[in-house]
């Protein structure tokens, strides 16, 4: 009999701890929104995630320093062109080692997810128009197969999503020391449309009932991320249930005191009835963190001597029943996904959670 690791070569089999898994408690998660899967990955997991997000990292810094983004006709596709200031070589330099590239904007990530730029820099492997922080699995065997196919993982993500779930977006959350980190945020499902445009709001947006359109995002943090390094992650537990994504499209300027002072003001646990507070996370490695999309949250500042911070987000999503039948998922990068799918290489367990809500006939 041939093993699934002799069917896919990029496989670790046993990814997961067991034990981890078996201890989730749903009843728990509905309640506060979050929950931390502590030193879940393997010895050889945590290895092989490591080398992962270090190898990509690689490969998306060398496409920046590589491009000659000068040169590239932006007018052409429709798109404006970067400041000068910002694509200089200094420039470029500052955003290598998971700062993020200060210098693209939305329409060049939209245009980069549906068609690609043919003109990204390629040195003995292919770009695919895009950049790996963006869409890692389309540079990482391991990646694919643990967001779409290993049992393990599908199993964790049915325990948080239930039997239907898609892949909403996936991409490089490596930070190195000094990184700014996040302000208090959060995010929409699909369009916002099952959330309060209010940031604030008040009890009257509350619910006791973990409501069924849903996105989860799980961080994958397989060296740790200590409150002591900075860049912590902070939830609020029992937030999700107000379901208003906060300064999801607006400029974050909010920090622990604001919060304490605007948006938690007067706010309790639908389901406790304490005030809702803060909660900073000391996270071990090995370890992933699964919380609500919706729910505020935050990233500290990175110290400035700390190592730098390995991590990769996995964000899912229940199907909204509401959404427009199509071909992919909104996120999923559709020239690849076409490429991909038509040249057979495109597994099942891909198929299924790249597919859009309602798949277009």
């Amino acid at each position: 009999m041939v093993s699934e690791t002799q069917n896919n070569p990029a496989r670790v089999p046993d990814l997961l701890r067991p034990e981890v898994l078996a201890a989730f408690d749903r009843a728990v998660f509905e309640r506060d929104g979050y929950w931390v899967w502590d030193n879940v990955l393997t010895d050889a997991g945590r290895r092989q995630f490591t080398a992962s997000v270090q190898r990509l990292q690689q490969i998306h810094d060398r496409i920046i320093l590589d491009t000659d983004w000068a040169a590239i006709d932006f007018a052409s596709y429709g798109l404006p062109r970067p400041a000068p200031e910002s694509i200089t070589p200094q420039a470029l330099a500052g955003y290598c080692g998971g700062s993020e590239m200060g210098f693209t904007m939305t329409s060049h990530r939209s245009y980069m997810k549906n068609h690609g730029f043919p003109e990204l820099a390629a040195h003995g492997f292919e770009t695919h128009g895009m950049m790996p922080e963006h869409f890692p699995p389309a540079y990482d065997d391991f990646i694919l197969d643990v967001m779409t196919e290993h049992p393990q993982m599908m199993e964790l993500l049915g325990k948080v999503l239930g039997e239907r779930f898609i892949l909403d977006h996936c991409v490089l959350l490596n930070r190195p020391a000094g990184t700014r980190g996040r302000t208090w945020h959060a995010h929409i499902y699909r369009q916002g449309q099952h959330e309060v445009e209010d940031d604030i709001g008040t009890d009257r947006h509350m619910s006791t009932e973990f409501l069924q359109q849903q996105c989860v995002r799980n961080l994958c943090y397989p060296e740790g991320a200590k409150i002591e390094d900075g860049g912590e992650l902070a939830v609020i537990p029992g937030a999700h249930l107000y379901r208003i994504p906060f300064k999801a499209q607006i400029h974050r300027t909010d920090f622990h005191d604001d919060m304490q002072a605007g948006w938690l003001q007067g706010k309790t646990h639908p389901v406790t009835g304490e005030p809702l507070e803060i909660l900073p996370l000391s996270i071990n490695p090995g370890s992933i963190v699964s919380f609500v999309h919706h729910m505020p949250h935050y990233a500290g500042r990175r110290s400035p001597d700390a190592a730098t911070r390995w991590a990769i987000l996995l964000a899912y999503r229940t199907p909204d029943p509401q959404a427009a039948p199509a071909r992919w998922s909104e996120n999923i990068p559709s020239h690849w996904a076409d490429r991909t799918l038509e040249s057979g290489t495109m597994s099942p367990g891909a198929q299924r959670l790249f597919q859009a809500d309602l798949t277009a006939r």
